[in-house]
């Protein structure tokens, strides 16, 4: 039984709503070891489930040496590599080759993408990335 997180459960079903009618969302569970969040986003991939939403897993560790983008990293490759290259070409869009510079697997589904212009710092390329697929953070954190 998943009890006391009604509020969060309620803001995390309305941005699904919101993806699943193509107003894309991204939100983050943050909080400290313990306090549920894995939990929680569990019941929000069986509401998703349920809603006939795909559900992809990316997680963070709080470990040095973590790549960049690794939670994307994650939850992009399997569907990266059980899907068609047409398929992936038309869903990425012109972000195809901005996700590429960060997911090998990508460029090698996709070899005929040309290189996005390089920037001058990783702070331009998240927000090229984030700009490029109108996301919209909304973190949730737990107290």
């Amino acid at each position: 039984m998943f009890v006391g997180r009604q509020r969060e459960m309620g803001e995390l079903k309305a941005c699904l709503e919101d993806a699943v009618s193509g107003r894309g969302r991204l939100v983050t569970l943050v909080g400290e070891p313990g306090i549920g969040k894995t939990r929680t986003a569990q019941e929000l991939a069986t509401y998703a489930g349920l809603r006939s939403a795909q559900v992809l897993w990316g997680r963070c560790y709080e470990e040095q040496g973590m790549p960049p983008y690794w939670p994307w990293v994650l939850a992009i490759r399997s569907y990266v590599r059980g899907h068609e290259p047409d398929q992936l070409h038309s869903e990425m869009g012109a972000g195809a080759a901005d996700i590429a510079e960060v997911m090998s697997e990508v460029r090698e589904r996709l070899p005929d993408l040309k290189p996005p212009p390089q920037l001058e710092s990783p702070e331009q390329a998240r927000f090229r990335l984030a700009q490029r697929h109108k996301w919209r953070p909304m973190p949730l954190e737990y107290v």
